[in-house]
């Protein structure tokens, strides 16, 4: 008789599988949906990070105020090309805690990360890609992050008749915009989020990923952040550069966040299960990570389910389980551009290829300010701040979500 093919060489018992699938259950189970849960996890990432109860913590030396002047938007834009990003630093820049105080999603380095911070400057009328992390006395509008992409998006492959995105097609040719997140309030005032995602469709931030990671991006793409929940996206109206091409099918696992996570792998390492197994280095490690705990938990299940008792947990926690893989959670809309080619494979075949002129950075600015300031589209014409100076300073999120009225989707 042959040996029973084990999956993990070390395994919990009876009374350890219990309580690691009760916390488990606990921690998904008090709340209801993905929204909430991660409204829950911005809160714990912040504490973490001693960004809660904190406002100063992204220090002065940006601008905290600004003014905008609706009848004369002559005001210049500076995108700062301020680098890679990586996990695991003793003091994040400072740029980086101010989008930690922004946006509403929780952020992670890696391979492939790129950040871009754009500020509004009265030193120039133009919009400038500057190669510098020396951002001072400026007032930041947003914040764009590239990283490497994701291989399973569904309506993804559908738009570019391919069965599979491969990772190595995916590395060379497509760049996936993580964060394109505007300021509040400039966001929701002066449609600051179409703004930052038009910069980010750019030729001159393709090219220089391109020449940072040695790269021939032919497709840009992004998500957005909330789907099933909200019925609109920052990106709606900018079909003539970014375009709507489905939304994925939200199965994607929720994941275990830090604090909570770390603790968890930290409590099996010191009962013998390596920690290794639930800690890995790649794009879709925090996928890959809960994964692979929430998998392992079943596994010790499933060894001591001749006990009634953890018969029936399991039972509850497969459903649980399931109904955050199929209903619980967000189906996120795909949003593609090509860089104002209508075949992308053009970019591709021809490695000299000449940049279409409305995807440079001034004509993005230009448009966005046309249809902001003079034709007041995008559902601001009858907004009564369009008439007099604007007055900008931070909203940030730490004392938003405070506010148990506050809806982070946005």
């Amino acid at each position: 008789m042959g040996k029973i093919f084990a999956p993990y060489p070390s395994t919990l018992d009876r009374a350890d599988s219990i309580y690691l699938a009760n916390f488990i259950l606990g921690y998904f189970g008090s709340v209801d949906d993905a929204p909430h849960l991660m409204r829950m996890q911005k809160i714990e990432d912040l504490k973490v990070k001693n960004l809660w109860n904190n406002y100063q913590s992204f220090n002065s030396s940006f601008a905290t105020t600004a003014v905008i002047n609706p009848n004369q938007p002559d005001f210049g834009i500076n995108v700062y090309a301020v680098g890679e990003v990586k996990d695991g630093r003793s003091r994040k820049p400072e740029y980086e805690r101010l989008l930690e105080l922004t946006t509403t999603g929780t952020l992670a380095g890696g391979w492939g990360t790129y950040d871009f911070v754009i500020t509004l400057t009265d030193k120039h009328k133009d919009c400038r890609l500057v190669e510098s992390t020396d951002i001072k006395g400026e007032f930041v509008l947003g914040f764009i992050r590239f990283d490497s992409p994701l291989l399973n998006n569904g309506p993804l492959t559908k738009h570019l008749l391919i069965d599979k995105i491969g990772g190595e097609f995916a590395n060379a040719h497509m760049l996936y915009a993580k964060v394109l997140v505007p300021t509040q309030p400039f966001g929701s005032l002066l449609r600051g989020g179409k703004l930052i995602s038009l910069i980010a469709t750019s030729n001159q931030l393709r090219d220089l990923y391109n020449k940072r990671f040695n790269r021939h991006i032919a497709i840009f793409y992004t998500t957005s952040l909330y789907g099933t929940s909200k019925s609109s996206s920052q990106y709606d109206q900018l079909d003539r550069y970014i375009k709507f091409i489905g939304e994925t099918d939200g199965k994607f696992p929720l994941r275990l966040k830090d604090p909570q996570k770390k603790q968890l792998i930290q409590w099996m390492d010191d009962r013998g299960i390596s920690r290794y197994q639930f800690t890995f280095n790649a794009t879709s490690k925090s996928d890959r990570s809960s994964k692979s705990i929430i998998d392992f938990v079943d596994y010790c299940l499933r060894i001591n389910s001749k006990d009634e008792i953890v018969k029936k947990l399991r039972k509850i926690y497969k459903k649980e389980m399931f109904a955050w893989k199929n209903g619980k959670t967000e189906k996120k809309r795909t949003y593609i551009s090509t860089y104002g080619f209508e075949d992308w494979r053009d970019i591709i075949v021809e490695p000299d290829y000449v940049s279409k002129p409305e995807y440079d950075l001034e004509n993005l600015v230009a448009y966005w300010k046309k249809k902001v300031f003079q034709k007041k589209d995008w559902g601001l014409r009858k907004c009564s701040w369009m008439e007099d100076d604007i007055q900008l300073s931070y909203q940030l999120i730490d004392e938003q979500l405070k506010d148990p009225d506050f809806s982070q989707v946005r």
